[in-house]
């Protein structure tokens, strides 16, 4: 037999009132996973005046850290509130959904990519032991049209996702929530979850969201609690609230984003793989960020004392770029005064050269 649980009584609402805001624990250690939605529970309650809007997540990293603990645990500290077991079902739906029922899960998490008999079983084992079946649609390649298909088997909850490598290129998913939301009946519920803020949960939840899912713009932040205020702001203001941490850079705001962190943030993102070596500005300046520049690269190849390929990217370059010079690390010069010149004049903000150059001297 599985626990007894409260079943999750979330209804389609336009009435202005703030969705529920799911805490998603995605981290690996549980003490740590337990204080952070400690402060973001204070945070929804005491600006939202309902305990009903802190719902709690215990994450796929987390869950599998530290197993269906992490739900018993979460459920022991936090006995009034909705918790959601992200398990990410793809097989065996039934017996994972019972476990993560009898631990004291209210929602379980299902992939929407699971094969159909998966999901049925699922949603089988979901009634049977008194627990929401949540779909989640990360990896689905037409999400609205696979989305009508899981109303019609029966999930409770449809899961707009845009996981973390999926949001490094930029997409978020208020597009997709628009979608779906035209798409399904208006029965099943929708939540969404992808980078979502302070400035971004409002947008989500007007595109149809019924419960927002927050995860980095808490776990992340130097004050859960402070955060998640924020985002209940928004939420009741109807419109966003201005945040500047853990902002998420589309193409065109890269600039803007590389000039906020240093060279060594930069090499640590990238695992310290992909830097170019050995190389050193020909200029000093006594100005703190001077030598600092960043824009698309306009690429070149050429040999030691070949000028005419870095010339001819002159002409390619727009203002803003930055022209890139592989000279094979010659030791005859491909660059001087009269390019930098003409640079100057289409704008371009920099020139890096794996190579020789002359005329540093000259202003």
């Amino acid at each position: 037999m599985g626990v007894e649980v409260n079943m999750v009584q979330v209804k389609k609402d336009k009435t202005g009132n703030i969705p529920p805001i799911q805490i998603a624990l995605d981290l690996i250690d549980l003490p740590r996973a337990i204080k952070i939605a400690e402060e973001a529970v204070k945070g929804i309650v005491s600006e939202s005046g309902d305990v009903s809007k802190a719902w709690i997540e215990a994450g796929t990293p987390l869950i599998k850290a530290e197993g269906m603990n992490a739900v018993r645990e979460l459920r022991n500290k936090f006995p009034g509130h909705t918790i959601c077991a992200d398990m990410k079902i793809i097989d065996a739906g039934a017996t994972e959904v019972e476990m993560a029922a009898k631990a004291g899960a209210n929602v379980v998490f299902i992939l929407g990519c699971s094969p159909d008999s998966c999901i049925t079983e699922a949603i089988f084992a979901g009634k049977k032991y008194g627990v929401k079946i949540a779909a989640d649609l990360i990896s689905v390649d037409e999400p609205a049209k696979r989305a009508v298909e899981l109303e019609e088997m029966g999930v409770d909850i449809i899961n707009v996702h845009v996981g973390l490598d999926q949001q490094v290129l930029g997409i978020n998913p208020l597009d997709i929530v628009s979608d779906v939301s035209r798409a399904v009946s208006g029965n099943v519920l929708i939540s969404a979850a992808g980078g979502l803020n302070s400035q971004t949960a409002i947008q989500t939840h007007e595109a149809g969201a019924d419960i927002i899912i927050v995860g980095g713009a808490l776990y992340k932040a130097k004050s859960p609690e402070e955060s998640v205020r924020k985002i209940v702001q928004s939420l009741k203001l109807g419109k966003p609230v201005e945040t500047k941490e853990f902002l998420k850079y589309d193409r065109e705001h890269l600039v803007e984003a590389f000039m906020k962190v240093s060279t060594a943030n930069i090499s640590d993102a990238l695992h310290r793989t992909g830097e170019l070596r050995g190389l050193k500005p020909v200029w000093v300046s006594e100005e703190p960020g001077e030598l600092k520049f960043a824009g698309p690269a306009v690429t070149v190849r050429t040999y030691d004392g070949d000028w005419s390929a870095p010339v001819q990217a002159i002409d390619h370059a727009k203002q803003g770029d930055v022209i890139v010079v592989d000279a094979c690390q010659g030791q005859i010069a491909v660059w001087g005064e009269l390019a930098t010149n003409s640079c100057r004049s289409r704008g371009v903000v920099g020139v890096v050269i794996d190579g020789a150059v002359r005329d540093i001297d000259d202003p």
